[in-house]
């Protein structure tokens, strides 16, 4: 983050542009510092622009003032610090950073019960331990915060005297590699994720493990050269990271000359946080808590990342590292591209960690926990001792619309400058207020990104781990933290590591988040595309291409229409029952004959393509001859509920403009008047006049042509009548009999009422296959239905949740009394869609049928009848919904962010749809149509929300 060398807040000037440019010169690493009036510059050639001349020309004199503070160890804007040396081992506060991890590891808040502790393994070769001990003592007795105990009332307290400390060591020397490594491992497990008791000395433990190199472990080492693994542990409220460092660069200069005397400390970190409360009472803190206090009604949660289990319900969990690396040249071409967008690679490299967020998050608005070492300028020491100076800032994102990476970097950047000009406010502070304010426990924003870039301008080098040997393992964790994203500069290597909860996460998924992480920077340093394309896919590419193959659903459609279909099984199967009703029963022949006779007669009442003909027919044989009538003469039908009231029915007829309806006797609700509608009545109009013939195809007729429009329900505002085309039908009927085999021995119970877009497939899709619609009574009667499968052999059901669950539920109830082949024997496939599948129902009906298929179906009313689908196998029991499935022949399934862009597996995001079976829009609503079958990419469909699975899962 902005660190040290910015953190004194210039008075009387422009705040917000002096810290850029500060922020701008530590992270090109130049140096800057006073010489009684003259401003002194160190840095590599080339690293001051022309640009970055001019500004500290004009802030030559606001410069010279900050550093001549800071040198001096006072500003008239914050607390002085007066080092109390008589009190020293008095208790003294908790800053707010050492509290809550102090709470937090009570195991009252979520993810706690843990530490907030760090782990490393230095590797090094011929390192004289007894050495090292001494040395480490004479730190311990240097560094209060070495010697500090956190007490039971919440306060902490450094110890005047402690024990020698001896680093524990365990000599291996002489032992085979397995039993080294072995052993390795095991410290490893104990001491990476411990927990010290807060109230005893020592908050940290020092280990070295002794060996002798052989082949097995490298074939160019000395058999007989010395290994030293060190071990270190340390709990995170005794020093923060800077101060790890500056222990490791004392400790080492005190390991090569045991006699160098180090300059005095008379900065206690007693004394510096009691300088520190006294913060309140400044300007600079009141500015800021006005700054925070007044976003907290807009404060955006924490990111949204996919989870398997809640953070509460998680009581023993470990962390888990991911690392990786920008080699100089790659790292350097970063910096160059970030420098040209006005980033500094702090910048860049904050914005890419959101920008992957983003990608993961379901919320496009989120809120990063930033780390900040927060060292004020209180004293000239107060870089050079040791403690816990972390603060945090919230930094809020938003990705809510669509521009380039470039732009959303420096506008994030931008953002955090005016942060970090009310830094004297924590994060943590501002969360206890939020807290407060909504009347709930205190909680953390649980993503972290923290950045140790520029300490080696400040005169601490990260590198200083490396002192001893090479750093082999590393591991932190925090209470109520999900990951902490960690990035230093050591050697022009730019390194960074993921500490995550695992645990959390569905399987995999932050591997791919990091994957996709170490791919965004390398693309951002080498190429430009990649600052500027709007929507740039994070996708990893193993999903791109899972994705592809499951859109990759094109097949051939014969160019037909639905009526030729029928006609075609009629010439093969003529004398096969078509429809099965209790009153009558047609053959293909006779439906062919009765068709084409209610055809002629709309062909003499003139329709014409694209003009609809109502339909208001009770559950009956006549609705299949209406419709195919309908179809047949080149027309478009419409579906009505006779069961509707006057005022419904009346509105549905005058928008869909049609002039001819078929209905028959007794549905009173007619007798309402629609002017302009001519009325066939089925049951009395003497059709016997017309003729039989095939009718040919109206000019000009071709598949895209409506078939049918069917209203929505209305329960959102008025219904909308939605235009389906006989190619769309076609492509929908021939993919699901081609992948069920269904034929001539198939026959379907058709429940569904016609004005359900499901009654499509009852109709269309038995009658071009051979197969039987079994019409079954108009009451909604699961005893009748159960009679009608067993008598008429019915092998498909077709039909909303609801209404299979209704007829297992009367099986249910008659277990025992009904004979076994009133059950479910002949059913062979059963479609459900329209509505919610319980994830319970499944079992149920596989008790009762079980080899029966299942298939889960979807697709809104906007598509054709069902557009995707899912093959049930048994119900994991930790399924809360039945997946939606996979895309049929010529459709394809999306799911995209508010920016539009490809939502990762486990990601939720809005759902879109395309392919052949699309409608074509609403009727007669030309705005609905521009709003909800809009073009994006290709043109598509928004459904309600969902997520991609793993194919595996």
């Amino acid at each position: 983050m902005m660190l040290n060398s910015i953190q004194l807040n210039p008075i009387h000037l422009k705040p917000m542009q002096l810290t850029q440019l500060l922020a701008e010169l530590t992270e090109r690493g130049v140096t800057l510092w006073a010489e009684q009036d003259q401003l002194r510059i160190r840095a590599k050639k080339g690293t001051i622009t022309p640009e970055l001349r001019e500004a500290l020309t004009d802030y030559k004199a606001e410069i010279l003032a900050l550093l001549q503070q800071n040198s001096l160890g006072f500003s008239s804007d914050l607390p002085t610090v007066i080092p109390a040396v008589g009190d020293r081992y008095q208790p003294f506060p908790l800053t707010d950073m050492q509290h809550a991890f102090w709470v937090g590891r009570s195991g009252i808040l979520e993810l706690g019960t843990v530490a907030n502790h760090g782990y490393y393994e230095i590797a090094g070769r011929d390192l004289d331990v007894q050495r090292l001990n001494l040395a480490l003592q004479k730190l311990i007795q240097r560094h209060d915060m070495l010697r500090a105990v956190m007490l039971p009332s919440g306060e902490q307290q450094i110890l005047e005297q402690v024990p020698p400390y001896e680093i524990a060591v365990l000599d291996l020397r002489g032992q085979d590699q397995q039993t080294v490594m072995a052993r390795l491992e095991a410290i490893r497990a104990q001491m990476s994720h411990q927990v010290l008791s807060s109230d005893q000395y020592p908050l940290f433990e020092f280990r070295a493990t002794l060996w002798h190199g052989n082949a097995h472990e490298n074939a160019h080492e000395n058999a007989h050269e010395n290994h030293v693994r060190l071990h270190i542990s340390y709990d995170l409220q005794i020093f923060d990271a800077w101060s790890l460092f500056r222990l490791f660069e004392e400790w080492f200069q005190l390991y090569q000359n045991p006699h160098l005397t180090l300059p005095v400390l008379e900065l206690s970190f007693r004394d510096y946080v009691l300088a520190e409360q006294k913060l309140p009472e400044t300007e600079l803190y009141r500015r800021s808590q006005h700054y925070w206090f007044s976003r907290l009604d807009s404060l955006p949660p924490a990111p949204d990342l996919p989870l398997v289990q809640s953070p509460a319900a998680l009581k023993q969990h470990r962390c888990k590292r991911w690392s990786a690396q920008l080699e100089p040249a790659i790292w350097q071409q970063l910096q160059k591209r970030a420098s040209q967008a006005g980033l500094t690679p702090t910048g860049v490299l904050l914005a890419a960690f959101a920008q992957v967020l983003g990608t993961w998050s379901k919320n496009s608005q989120f809120t990063l926990n930033l780390a900040l070492f927060n060292r004020l300028p209180l004293h000239p020491q107060v870089n050079d001792i040791l403690g816990d100076f972390t603060s945090t800032t919230l930094l809020t994102v938003d990705h809510s619309h669509p521009e380039s990476f470039a732009s959303r970097a420096v506008r994030l950047q931008q953002q955090l400058w005016r942060d970090l000009e009310h830094r004297y406010v924590s994060g943590v502070q501002v969360m206890r207020e939020l807290a407060r304010r909504q009347g709930r426990a205190p909680t953390a924003i649980p993503v972290v990104f923290t950045s140790t870039l520029g300490f080696g301008t400040l005169g601490q080098e990260a590198s200083a781990l490396s002192h001893f040997g090479e750093l082999v393992y590393g591991i932190s964790q925090a209470s109520q933290v999900w990951l902490d994203h960690q990035v230093f500069e050591q050697n022009g290597i730019l390194k960074f590591n993921w500490d995550g909860v695992e645990d959390l996460f569905p399987a995999g998924l932050l591997d791919d988040l990091f994957a996709a992480y170490c791919q965004w920077l390398n693309q951002l340093a080498t190429t430009d595309v990649a600052w500027q394309e709007p929507c740039y896919s994070l996708l990893p590419a193993t999903q791109r291409s899972q994705r592809q193959a499951i859109n990759n659903t094109a097949m051939p459609m014969p160019d037909v229409l639905l009526h030729q279909l029928f006609a075609a099984q009629v010439q093969i199967h003529g004398h096969l029952p078509a429809v099965i009703a209790s009153d009558r029963t047609l053959t293909y022949q006779q439906l062919f004959e009765q068709s084409n006779q209610l055809a002629h007669r709309l062909r003499r009442l003139r329709v014409r393509t694209n003009s609809l003909v109502a339909v208001i027919l009770p559950k009956g044989w006549q609705q299949v001859v209406a419709v195919l009538g309908i179809v047949t003469a080149g027309a478009a039908y419409v579906p009505i509920d006779p069961d509707l009231p006057p005022e419904r029915l009346q509105y549905l007829l005058e928008n869909s403009e049609a002039t001819i309806g078929v209905t028959q006797s007794g549905l009173s609700q007619l007798s309402v008047a629609i002017n302009g509608i001519e009325w066939l009545w089925i049951d009395r109009e003497d059709l016997a006049e017309e003729s039989t013939r095939p009718l040919p195809l109206l000019s000009g007729q071709t598949p895209d042509d409506l078939a049918y429009v069917i209203y929505t329900s209305g329960s959102t505002g008025l219904p909308k009548g939605v235009m389906i085309s006989h190619r769309s039908v076609v492509n929908m009927v021939l993919a699901t009999n081609r992948r069920f085999q269904v034929g001539t021995e198939d026959r379907i119970l058709a429940v569904t009422a016609l004005n359900h877009d499901l009654s499509v497939y009852d109709l269309f899709g038995l009658l071009s296959a051979g197969g039987a619609i079994v019409v079954p009574d108009a009451a909604k009667d699961p005893a009748h239905w159960a009679e009608l499968i067993h008598q008429t052999q019915v092998t498909l059901w077709n039909s909303v949740p609801a209404m299979m669950d209704m007829l297992v539920s009367h099986l249910e109830e008659q277990a025992g009394r009904l004979p076994d082949s009133l059950r479910l024997a002949s059913l062979r496939l059963a479609i459900l869609g329209g509505d919610w599948l319980p994830v319970t129902l499944p079992d149920r009906i596989r008790k009762l049928a079980p080899d029966l298929q299942l298939l889960s179906i979807g697709g809104p009313t906007e598509t054709t009848v069902w557009n995707i689908g899912y093959l049930i196998p048994e119900v994991d029991p930790d399924w809360k919904s039945i997946p939606y499935g996979q895309p049929f022949s010529n459709s394809s399934y999306f799911i995209l962010n508010e920016a539009l862009e490809d939502c990762p597996v486990w990601v939720p995001g809005q759902l879109y749809c395309a392919g052949v079976q699309l409608a074509q829009g609403y009727w007669r609503n030309d705005q609905k149509l521009r709003l909800s079958l809009s073009s994006i990419r290709k043109r598509r469909s928004p459904l309600p929300h969902g997520r991609f699975r793993p194919l595996s899962a």
